[in-house]
């Protein structure tokens, strides 16, 4: 016998997927963005790639961390050859570099954090032997 299917089991599944896409979009667009001669549209794009795959993984574990890597990968690399009215939005310059090869390394970044940074139950303080506190005195 099979087991059973956990209700609401798709919908982390799901929503992993949207995030993929929608982050690995907008990051797309705005990769080329420079303040100040610095590249701070990249940066701030694969901050979003990392954060989004901390989501994923916080919403469906590192099934969610692979759908959510998968559909980034696979937005940005289309937006980089089909582009509207011929446009490109992903150049082969070093910007566009950088974003391509960092989208799946900062998703692998979420799928090496601990699992205890996803436990859902709180962390349990430390004890402290011995230590007077400020109300002890």
């Amino acid at each position: 016998m099979s087991s059973p299917v956990r209700p609401g089991a798709a919908a982390p599944a799901v929503a992993a997927v949207v995030l993929g896409v929608v982050v690995a979009a907008c990051g797309t667009l705005v990769h080329r963005w420079e303040v100040a001669s610095l590249p701070g549209g990249v940066i701030l794009a694969l901050v979003a790639v990392m954060l989004g795959a901390v989501v994923a993984r916080a919403l469906a574990d590192g099934g969610g961390v692979a759908l959510y890597a998968l559909a980034a990968i696979l937005t940005s690399q289309t937006m980089t050859f089909f582009g509207p009215g011929g446009d490109v939005l992903v150049t082969g310059g070093l910007l566009s570099n950088v974003w391509l090869l960092g989208v799946p390394v900062a998703a692998a970044a979420a799928a090496v954090t601990p699992r205890s940074w996803y436990a859902g139950a709180p962390a349990v303080p430390a004890r402290h032997s011995g230590a007077q506190h400020l109300g002890d005195v």
